[in-house]
């Protein structure tokens, strides 16, 4: 509700000079639509506002009464309509896969997505085959259909594309989009970079940079539950693993070692070997799938 309602209100003299309708309008006229508000608790402000209106009940109760229903009914449909058109005009549909878990989805324009475990893709349901605009928190696999722009927004940088294919990785600390076809338009405040099939680009030092991607056709991999590393940090290795198993790994002091290589998700044992044998690692698993990396002695 308005809470300065009073402030624009005649004095009682001249409220009572006004007609039935003019009155109505008068009280009325202060009223905003809560969405946050139930209708009862809707209800219940704006009844306490008509009791504070200068009306004279010794003079004319009936015009108490009239304007307290004709208000009373104006604001159940005022907040009926305005929840309706919140609920349907503003409706956000989140679409996230949890850890251990991919997600194959379709968007409305027959888009397809193809989402990373621990990645989160939201988007306007109703406006979306007018905007094709998107949100997304983590790793994606897009297919796009042919059309108007087509847009990805991170919280690192955006990604436009008209019908193309290409993967996109924002999560914690890292960025990295790589085009498979089409074109790909990646953009910041201050930057703007256009790349082509086999191109990637990467944020680093707070810079957008391309390259020529050598291992482009392993870049979306992992739908198919593969995960390769070209010298990559052993923590985001492990990270990857985590998601992938939805296991919690205890991690030694790190030392500040890389990574090159691949595992599955198909078995956690043979994915902890093949990154910590190499690393001079040892694992040990518990019964609640807490998993120790240690050092090997030696």
């Amino acid at each position: 509700m308005n809470n300065d309602i009073k402030k624009d209100s005649l004095n009682e003299k001249d409220f009572h000079r006004l007609d039935t309708q003019q009155k109505i309008l008068q009280v009325a006229k202060g009223y905003e639509v809560p969405f946050t508000l139930s209708k009862e608790e809707a209800l219940a402000r704006l009844r306490a506002k008509i009791a504070t209106q200068p009306v004279s009940l010794s003079k004319n109760n009936n015009v108490k009464k009239i304007i307290y229903w004709i208000s009373t009914a104006a604001a159940i449909i005022l907040i009926s309509v305005g929840t309706w058109f919140f609920q349907h005009h503003n409706l956000i549909t989140n679409v996230i896969a949890e850890k251990g878990t991919h997600k194959e989805y379709q968007l409305p324009d027959g888009s397809m997505v193809s989402i990373n475990a621990e990645s989160k893709m939201s988007y306007e349901k109703l406006q979306f085959t007018q905007n094709r605009y998107l949100s997304l928190e983590g790793e994606a696999f897009f297919k796009v259909q042919k059309g108007k722009a087509f847009t990805v927004h991170t919280s690192f940088a955006n990604v436009r594309v008209l019908g193309t294919s290409f993967d996109v990785l924002a999560r914690e600390n890292a960025f990295k989009v790589s085009c498979v076809t089409g074109k790909v338009l990646v953009y910041s405040k201050d930057q703007s970079i256009l790349i082509h099939p086999g191109e990637s680009i990467i944020l680093a030092n707070n810079k957008l940079s391309k390259y020529q991607d050598q291992n482009i056709e392993k870049v979306s991999n992992w739908r198919q539950g593969r995960f390769y590393f070209e010298n990559i940090s052993l923590n985001l290795v492990f990270k990857e693993l985590e998601r992938q198993f939805n296991v919690n790994l205890i991690l030694p002091e790190s030392d500040n070692k890389f990574f090159t290589g691949e595992f599955s998700n198909n078995n956690l044992a043979d994915a902890l070997d093949i990154i910590c044998i190499p690393m001079d690692l040892t694992y040990e698993i518990d019964y609640n799938n807490k998993i120790t990396i240690r050092k090997k002695e030696h």
